[in-house]
């Protein structure tokens, strides 16, 4: 979810979204009296849970590779444009890998090691990507920052992930479907439906992806990506939780649990094998996505870490273990 379609949209304009969908995430405390995500139990043995930053700017995405560094996205980075930054370790200065991007949406990796970036993760181009997809994705070099662009004609991209085969996933949170780009380039537009789609990861298998949904009651949404007509609903939390505006998702290595930013509930989620969800981390300010720690050192493996609309990087201790 975009900062500005969280803060601003207290109704999905043109009838582009589902009926179902609910206010901006701003109003959903006010609305309910109490944090949208009281409903959702917190989980046995919680992570500790620690700021490593603040300060960086409205904070989109992110995403650990395997020697673990951590990358996410800042949409102001470099005035009216965004950037893809680093940090290495988490004392580490933030690095500007790329910058001068247009409204940096969802990040995911490729075969080789090399980033695939959303742009264009913007109300407008979410709204006029019903219609005719305007953003699209780069391929940027995670050490050096030589840029790409990939693939153009996608709604929005402000969720990204990528297959085992190499097929790429885009989502729009103002649109009522997913993009698919084939490992060859062409783009599939409208590919799946689950209107306001957001977070987007895929089971190491190749054979589900899952959606997580802001703009409609809180779930995440299964589709079987060799038949996208079969969706389901993974994971829902009780009717208190239903208005939690669910952003960033993740998946862990195993396949077994996914990790979600409640937006606007100010939580982290996690939804089991079985769905059942539990709160690892409560009253933060606007986590915007989760990642997955990867390798002994830097951002290790077994931590889970987020990010906030608030410009924070946040770490949960044993949260992904």
């Amino acid at each position: 979810m975009t900062a500005a379609a969280a803060g601003g949209l207290a109704r999905v304009v043109g009838g582009a979204v589902d009926a179902a969908m609910v206010v901006s995430s701003d109003l959903v405390s006010p609305l309910l009296g109490v944090p949208a995500a009281l409903g959702v139990p917190l989980c046995d043995a919680p992570p500790r849970v620690r700021v490593l930053r603040t300060g960086l700017g409205m904070l989109e995405s992110a995403i650990i590779d395997p020697p673990g560094r951590l990358f996410f996205t800042s949409q102001y980075w470099d005035g009216f444009f965004g950037a893809v930054l680093r940090l290495d370790h988490p004392d580490a200065e933030p690095v500007k890998v790329a910058g001068g991007i247009g409204s940096p949406g969802g990040l995911a990796f490729d075969d080789r090691g090399m980033l695939i970036a959303g742009f264009g993760d913007s109300t407008p181009y979410g709204l006029i990507g019903n219609v005719v997809g305007r953003a699209g994705l780069l391929r940027i070099s995670p050490d050096n920052g030589e840029c790409q662009t990939l693939v153009t004609g996608l709604q929005m991209a402000n969720g990204v992930a990528r297959a085992p085969d190499g097929t790429i996933f885009a989502s729009n949170v103002l649109g009522t479907h997913i993009d698919r780009v084939d490992p060859h380039g062409s783009v599939q537009s409208r590919w799946a439906r689950v209107p306001s789609a957001n977070g987007l990861a895929v089971d190491p298998g190749g054979r589900y992806l899952s959606a997580s949904q802001t703009f409609a009651a809180a779930a995440i949404k299964r589709v079987e990506i060799a038949n996208p007509a079969n969706v389901t609903t993974h994971a829902r939390p009780g009717l208190l939780a239903r208005a939690a505006a669910l952003d960033g998702l993740a998946i862990d290595d195993a396949g077994r649990c996914l990790y979600v930013a409640a937006n606007g509930a100010g939580q982290i989620w996690r939804a089991g094998p079985d769905g059942t969800i539990t709160a690892l981390a409560r009253g933060l300010k606007s986590p915007s996505a989760v990642a997955i720690g990867h390798g002994p050192d830097g951002f290790r493996e077994g931590n889970l870490y987020a990010v906030t609309f608030h410009g924070d990087i946040i770490e949960l201790t044993d949260g992904a273990r």
